[in-house]
C-alpha cells in the first residue's frame, strides 16, 4: 500500500490562451494549478475574463507563481506592493502557497520576508524558489529566521550543480512544492520521458523526505508533454509506492 501521498499540479500555461482555458483543459488531470504570474505589467491589468469567479467552483486548489520580472533594484517595498496588488486579485481562489524567485541580497530577502508578514500572510506560505542565479545559499539564513518554505525546482538542481542544496538543515521538511520535468536546456523545460537515471534517483529522495501532502507541479508548458510527463510521472511513483491526488 502507498505510504505517502502528494497533489498533482500543472502550470496555468500549457495552451496559448489566457488562463481560464488552461484551467479548462487541465481540470480533469491535476488537483491543483500554479497560477503563472510570470509578467508583472500584464498580469496586473488582469480582469475577470483572465481570473473569472468560476474559477473557483471547479473543485480545484491554487497556488501562486508571483512574477519573474520583480524590479527587486527599486527596493523590498515596491517588490511588495506589486506582490500585494497581484495577490488581491487572486485571494478569491485562496491560494496555498507563493512562489518568489529570490533576490541575490540577503538584506533585500529579509525586509520583503518583514513587510510580507506585516501584511498578515503567513510566513510559510512564500516559498523560495532555487533558479540559475541563486541555489538559495545567500539567502538561507533568512529562510531560517523567518520560516519561510522552498519550492524545489530538480531541473535547476541537476541543470546548475545544485546538489548542496538537498543536504541543507531541514530543508526537506521545509519544502511543499517541487517543480518536476525532464532537464532544462537551451529550448526550455523539456517532458519528464528526457530526465536522466541520476534525476529520478534525486526525484525519488525527494518525495521519500518531503512531508506527504505536498504539491508536486509538472513544469511542462505544452499540454501533450505535459500529459504524457504525469503518466510517466505515475508509473515512477507507483513502482515506489507512492501515489497522487
Amino acid at each position: 500500500m502507498p505510504t505517502k501521498s502528494f497533489v498533482l499540479a500543472g502550470p496555468s500555461f500549457v495552451l496559448p490562451g489566457r488562463i481560464p482555458e488552461n484551467v479548462l483543459a487541465l481540470k480533469d488531470h491535476v488537483s491543483e494549478v500554479g497560477l503563472t504570474l510570470f509578467h508583472s505589467g500584464e498580469c496586473l491589468e488582469y480582469t475577470s475574463k483572465d481570473l473569472p469567479d468560476e474559477l473557483a467552483d471547479n473543485g480545484l486548489s491554487y497556488h501562486v507563481h508571483l512574477p519573474l520580472d520583480l524590479e527587486w533594484n527599486k527596493g523590498a517595498q515596491h517588490v511588495l506592493d506589486v506582490v500585494h496588488a497581484l495577490n488581491r486579485k487572486t485571494s478569491y481562489l485562496a491560494p496555498s502557497k507563493y512562489v518568489l524567485h529570490p533576490p541575490d541580497s540577503a538584506e533585500l530577502m529579509e525586509k520583503f520576508a518583514g513587510l510580507w508578514m506585516d501584511c498578515g500572510y503567513a510566513p510559510e506560505t512564500l516559498l523560495l524558489e532555487n533558479v540559475r542565479t541563486s541555489d538559495l545559499t545567500e539567502v538561507w539564513g533568512v529562510i531560517q529566521d523567518f520560516n519561510l518554505g522552498i519550492c524545489l525546482d530538480i531541473g535547476h538542481v541537476m541543470a546548475y550543480d545544485q546538489y548542496n542544496l538537498l543536504e541543507k538543515e531541514d530543508i526537506m521538511d521545509r519544502t511543499s512544492l517541487i517543480h518536476v520535468y525532464g532537464r532544462e536546456d537551451d529550448s526550455g523545460h523539456a517532458p519528464l520521458r528526457l530526465i536522466t537515471d541520476s534525476g529520478k534517483l534525486m526525484l525519488h529522495r525527494i518525495l521519500s523526505e518531503i512531508p506527504s501532502g505536498s504539491s508536486v507541479l509538472i513544469e511542462v508548458f505544452h499540454l501533450e508533454d505535459f500529459l504524457d510527463s504525469k503518466r510517466i510521472l505515475l508509473e515512477m511513483a507507483d513502482s515506489w509506492g507512492l501515489e497522487f491526488v
